[in-house]
C-alpha cells in the first residue's frame, strides 16, 4: 500500500447518529450522589481512567498554587522608582521671523526614592 496523505475514517453508526441529534439528547446537572457515582463506574470500566484523573488533579492543585503565588508576589512587589526633574528648564520665545530665543529658567527638583504598588 502506497502513503498517499489520505486516511479514512470510520463513520458514526446509526444509532448514534439518531440519538446524537438535538432533542434526543439534553445536557442536564448531576443528581446528588450521581458524579459520584459515575466517576467510580469510569474508574472500574475504562482503563487507565485512575491514573488520568490522579493526574489531572495534581495539575488542577499546580495551576491553583500557581495563581496564588502569582497573586501574593504581584501584591507584595516593591517596585523602586526615581523621578528627576532638571533644575534647569528653558523657556523659549519667538522672535521676528523664524527666530526663537532660549532662556534658561530655574526651577524645583524632585526625588522619589521607593514607592510600594
Amino acid at each position: 500500500m502506497s502513503a498517499t496523505g489520505y486516511s479514512w475514517t470510520q463513520p458514526c453508526s446509526l444509532t448514534a447518529v439518531k440519538y446524537q441529534r438535538y432533542g434526543y439528547v439534553e445536557s442536564k446537572p448531576f443528581l446528588p450522589g450521581e458524579r459520584f457515582s459515575v466517576a467510580r463506574e469510569l474508574e472500574r470500566n475504562v482503563k487507565g481512567y485512575k491514573e488520568v484523573s490522579r493526574e489531572l488533579a495534581l495539575a488542577r492543585q499546580t495551576v491553583e498554587q500557581q495563581k496564588k503565588m502569582r497573586k501574593d508576589t504581584s501584591q507584595n512587589k516593591i517596585i523602586q522608582t526615581s523621578f528627576y526633574k532638571s533644575v534647569v528648564g528653558t523657556r523659549s520665545t519667538k522672535g521676528s521671523g523664524a527666530l526663537f530665543y532660549s532662556n534658561p529658567v530655574g526651577r524645583m527638583g524632585f526625588f522619589s526614592s521607593t514607592k510600594r504598588v
